[in-house]
């Protein structure tokens, strides 16, 4: 009785997937995430609209916080306070960039992938997006003082629109922050270079 026969086998018509050679030095784990190898442009923006971008950011923010610092604390725990605030933020930045250089990483989201993964890389994004959305009231709210005026401890501020036309619909306070979200916030934000 015989297994098989003794011709020899024919080819097989479909031919083989071919598979992809690796290179047996090459490490485990990339050193970044693969998305970010093919990233070598910023998207169309300059690098000096980015430090303008974030030096108006941050003075904008700084006006207005560090008062409220110093009232709130008091002035040599306040001054101890920002200077604590200052020394930390000057590391943080320092540490990025020295392990942006040494990953070749253009991007903050990307640096915090290739530190953290997918995981941190998302909840970097989140909060980048609600720290925007608080910054964003902050300022609807300092519009909504100066434009429209405010009403605190049965004291009323007249804005700006109430003192030049007097009091109507159109410059009360809640129509003044409609109308600077739709027609000014939202097209500054559906715009991808200001």
């Amino acid at each position: 009785m015989t297994v098989g026969t003794l011709a020899p086998k024919a080819e097989s018509k479909k031919p083989r997937k071919k598979k992809e050679i690796v290179d047996e030095n090459a490490p485990l784990l990339p050193k970044t995430q693969e998305t970010d190898a093919e990233f070598h442009e910023f998207n169309g923006a300059s690098f000096s609209g980015a430090v303008f971008n974030l030096s108006t950011t941050v003075i904008g923010a700084g006006i207005m916080g560090l008062p409220a610092c110093v009232k709130k604390l008091g002035m040599v725990p306040g001054l101890l306070a920002i200077i604590l605030t200052a020394l930390l933020t000057e590391k943080a930045i320092e540490f990025m960039i020295r392990f942006s250089r040494a990953g070749n990483i253009s991007s903050y989201g990307s640096l915090m992938g290739d530190a953290f993964g997918k995981y941190g890389k998302a909840s970097v994004e989140l909060s980048i997006v609600i720290g925007n959305i608080g910054i964003l009231i902050v300022y609807m709210i300092i519009i909504g003082d100066v434009i429209s005026g405010t009403t605190s401890s049965g004291i009323h501020h007249a804005g700006i629109l109430e003192g030049w036309f007097g009091v109507h619909w159109w410059t009360g306070r809640t129509f003044v922050i409609v109308f600077t979200t739709l027609a000014v916030f939202a097209p500054l934000v559906s715009l991808k270079r200001i």
